[in-house]
């Protein structure tokens, strides 16, 4: 350390504490700044901030639902005008629609078929009286006997 003070000049180690001094009372300001009390006007303009950034980022976020989604109400059924809309919610509603339609299609399909291909009932063929086992091996000429 005395070695750099020797080189030194007298000008220069006056310039290095004016600087620390100036350093000194900066700091000592700042300091004393921060153990003051709040001024609520100053809080209350920083919340007030804080919730008008916050109100201006979910109108966004809405807005953006909105366009990817649809609006709520857009794609009530007495509308009709969803067929315009390129939304995911329009493509959904349309999607359901066609579903419906395919199912009422399948419905009316197999009705007809069934309508179509009813058994008759004098070609059914009727249940023997005796259904035994019995009964079952004596058709196939097979003796109580062997069948145990």
């Amino acid at each position: 350390m005395s070695f750099m003070a020797l080189r030194l000049s007298h000008a220069h180690r006056s310039a290095v504490k004016v600087i620390r001094r100036m350093q000194y009372f900066v700091a000592r300001r700042k300091f004393q700044q921060a153990k003051k009390p709040y001024d609520v006007r100053d809080v209350i303009e920083q919340y007030s901030q804080g919730h008008l950034n916050m109100m201006v980022r979910i109108k966004e976020l809405q807005r953006r639902l909105d366009h990817t989604l649809g609006k709520p109400g857009m794609f009530l059924p007495e509308k009709g005008v969803d067929k315009e809309y390129y939304t995911a919610g329009a493509r959904l509603i349309r999607l359901e629609d066609k579903v419906t339609q395919m199912d009422q299609k399948m419905e009316e399909v197999l009705r007809i078929l069934q309508e179509r291909f009813r058994p008759q009932p004098e070609l059914l063929p009727t249940p023997s009286r005796c259904s035994s086992r019995v009964t079952v091996m004596k058709h196939l000429d097979v003796s109580v006997e062997e069948g145990q």
